[in-house]
């Protein structure tokens, strides 16, 4: 082998954010620097796809390279910044995401095989409050971590001051990576990344990790508010810019470090199209939350785009007969619906009577939405046998008498761990 070129390998250098489709391209979103004020170097390079070879050097070494694929989803790099961001902890050495809910440990670790990395690079332990487990419960807990995730869990550690009953803890350590995401997560939450591929799924995390949804039901009226807590007052503020670009009306309350917002119906189904809440409890409440307002006076003409949608083309008298309602309150409705561009002309003759309407695309995508949150709302009826949506809804905020039960019997038996 002889060498036929040298060169100086240069520090890496800002790009312009590069988004093609689904994918972004991640040599964009390096910073130039780590947090330590280092700098980084990127080489490209192929194997079988595009890849990235990354690191930095300083008088006493170099850091560990790693080897990241250049061209990622860009809505699962945007869901595991947005789990960082909540429930991520902020060191510089590592990457790692801490929560009880299995579900949400593997969508972390798919995004991090997204990125690049292999299970070989992927750590986990286990965390747990001896008063509140057995050890099958433990055990059991561990093996749905590990079929769910394909991580193994290297230690399992008591800590019976914990609030929680149990949790998992997933981390990469790797300077150069915790570095990339570092900064990257704070340009999206702040908005310095504004592109909608990123920010709605981050919020859409964020509101899995760190929001809630209220959900209240009264005689008169459905009022849900949603519900962000974040001790540091700047991080509130990027919440609040994040949810007025959903569509959302925030306020922000520093003196309960907290921003939260009323929610309209539409409110409701945009939560529910980007995810937020998904693998929680609030996701009962949501999709109570939805079953119950599409019912409402206020969303039947919501219902009724659904309802038209087994239809190529309808006319204002159809409308009329369909819903007993008179040939005024039809045309007031479908000139409604077309400016909320729901519905669209199709086709136009002299006669009024003959103007044929169609759903738009909009319209379309509002219909699948709502039969969507349909089926997962029958699932979880049939799952609760509760088939009220206001009763299930009460349900859903309370642990019930079985749940109590098994929770204080498994604190009695916790003396076998």
């Amino acid at each position: 082998m002889r060498v036929v070129e040298v060169k100086t390998i240069q520090p890496h250098s800002p790009r312009p954010l590069t988004i093609v489709g689904n994918t972004v391209d991640v040599l964009s979103l390096i910073p130039t620097t780590t947090s330590r004020g280092y700098r980084l170097y990127a080489d490209c390079y192929e194997d079988l796809e595009p890849r990235l070879r990354i690191w930095y050097y300083h008088e006493r070494g170099a850091a560990r390279q790693i080897e990241l694929k250049r061209y990622v989803n860009i809505g699962i790099l945007g869901g595991l910044l947005g789990q960082l961001q909540a429930e991520g902890e902020k060191k510089e050495n590592l990457v790692s995401f801490k929560n009880c809910t299995i579900h949400e440990h593997a969508d972390f670790v798919s995004g991090l095989l997204e990125l690049g990395l292999v299970l070989e690079d992927v750590h986990a332990r286990c965390v747990f409050n001896p008063r509140k487990m057995t050890s099958k419960s433990i055990r059991d807990y561990a093996e749905k971590y590990v079929g769910s995730t394909g991580v193994e869990i290297s230690s399992f550690d008591r800590t019976p001051s914990m609030k929680g009953s149990i949790a998992a803890d997933t981390f990469v350590r790797s300077g150069v990576l915790g570095s990339i995401l570092s900064s990257l997560m704070n340009k999206v939450r702040s908005g310095l990344i504004g592109h909608e591929g990123l920010s709605t799924p981050f919020l859409a995390k964020i509101l899995t990790g760190d929001g809630s949804l209220d959900v209240r039901k009264t005689s008169k009226r459905l009022d849900v508010r949603v519900k962000i807590v974040d001790r540091v007052h700047e991080y509130l503020q990027d919440y609040a810019h994040l949810l007025q670009k959903e569509g959302f009306r925030p306020k922000v309350r520093l003196e309960v470090i907290t921003v939260r917002s009323y929610c309209t119906w539409l409110n409701l189904l945009r939560l529910y199209e980007i995810g937020a809440f998904r693998n929680s409890r609030n996701w009962n409440k949501l999709l109570c939350a939805i079953a119950i307002g599409i019912k409402g006076r206020e969303n039947s003409s919501y219902s009724r785009v659904q309802d038209l949608s087994v239809l190529s083309t309808f006319t204002s008298r159809e409308v009329s007969c369909r819903y007993y309602i008179g040939r005024r309150a039809a045309n007031l409705w479908l000139q409604t619906m077309r400016k909320l561009g729901l519905i669209q002309v199709v086709a136009r003759l002299n006669d009024d009577h003959f103007i044929r309407y169609g759903l738009t695309e909009k319209g379309e995508k509002m219909v699948r939405l709502l039969e969507s949150a349909g089926r997962d709302f029958s699932r979880l009826c049939e799952e609760k046998l509760i088939f009220d949506p206001e009763r299930l809804l009460e349900a859903s905020k309370t642990k019930s008498k079985g749940t109590r039960l098994r929770e204080s019997s498994t604190e009695q038996s916790s003396q076998t761990c």
